[in-house]
Order: C-alpha cells, then structure tokens, then sequence
C-alpha cells in the first residue's frame, strides 16, 4: 500500500488553571533493528495506571483526488467521525468500504462533491478501499489516546504538552516482522524528557 508522506503531530491543550502545573514535553528517538526503514510509525502514550478521559470527538477529512485517499493513513480516537470528500477534478464516482473486523463499513457511492462520513466506535486498525477503483487503499488506526506522532521512517519525534503522570510509550509498527519495546515514563512538573524506543525483530 502506498502511504503518503505526511507527518502527524496532533497537539492536546491543557486549560491552565490555579494550582495546576504546566504540561511536559516527550522527546525521543525511534531505532530500528539492523536499521531497516520501516515507514509510518506511530509513536504514541498511553496512561500506565489508569484509563484516560475519554476525548473530545473530532472530525477528520480525507480528501478522493486523482483516484487516491489524501491522507491515506489516519489516526482518530473512539467517537471520532472521517468524512470522505469526493474533490475530483473531473466527474468520477467513488465508493468507500472496509472488511476489516475493527470497523466494517459500506458508504455507498459518492459522486465529485460528496459527503460521506463514518463514525469510529472502538480502538484498532483496518484498511479502507474503493469498489470502482482497484489501486485506492488507505488504513485507519484508532488509539485511546490524543498523544501521538507519525513518522515517516525511524527516526527523532515530539510529543508537547503532556500532562504530569505516568505513562506507557510505545510504537505501532505495521512490519510483520517487526515489533516494539514498550517503556514506561514518568513526566511531572513541567519536565522535559528524551527517551529511546527500540523496535525488534520478532
């Protein structure tokens, strides 16, 4: 599957009021194994003692030009919502699907300048296509979390603003052959930390 080369940093804002501290930033570095260049890593937290607060439902775009997805990787959360926008230049028809077990869906055809939107209910990944257009493919991801980064290929990331707590950070690696060392941080009182995650043979 081609992915676009897109880099994701999605920022959280913390709200500052008395008597609560300013957020951390996460800094790091992703290595892998024999230094092969594994594409499109996601660098991400989760909380390590308890579930998050359940995040603000956003709506994310995925424009159909040229007969393929842009973005053609997208990161949400459960409540989320991804609206497929039909932006041809020309007047070609679209019909967006996906078998996967995470989120099984049929939007129907969509004509240049259509609207179709799904709503993502759970965490997982899938893979979406389109029924008249054989080569367009793109994958969805859904993380309990609004703290992550995309990478490119392995390689330096940011994390800002993150709240003080404790922490579980880890990379999604789409390499069936590869898989990731989890590690555990701790961030409190407007910290800045560096860490080094690897990501194995397996």
């Amino acid at each position: 599957m081609r992915i676009n080369r897109i880099l994701f940093t999605f920022v959280s804002f913390l709200i500052v009021l008395p008597g609560i501290v300013e957020a951390n930033h996460l800094s790091g570095k992703v290595e892998v194994e024999g230094g092969k260049k594994l594409k499109n890593l996601i660098v991400y937290l989760e909380p390590a003692e308890s579930l998050q607060k359940k995040a603000d439902p956003r709506v994310h775009k995925v424009l159909q030009k040229g007969r393929r997805y842009n973005p053609d990787l997208i990161v949400v959360s459960p409540g989320d919502k991804i609206q497929f926008l039909n932006d041809e230049d020309r007047e070609i028809d679209h019909n967006i699907y996906s078998l996967s077990k995470f989120k099984n869906f049929d939007l129907g055809l969509g004509e240049r300048g259509s609207v179709l939107e799904v709503e993502i209910d759970k965490i997982g990944s899938g893979n979406f296509y389109c029924s008249v257009h054989r080569l367009m493919e793109g994958r969805i991801v859904s993380l309990n979390t609004r703290y992550f980064a995309v990478l490119e290929s392995p390689g330096n990331f940011i994390l800002p603003n993150i709240p003080p707590g404790n922490w579980v950070a880890k990379v999604i690696v789409f390499h069936k052959r590869y898989k990731s060392i989890p590690i555990n941080i701790s961030l409190s009182d407007t910290t800045h930390k560096n860490i080094e995650l690897k990501v194995v043979k397996k």
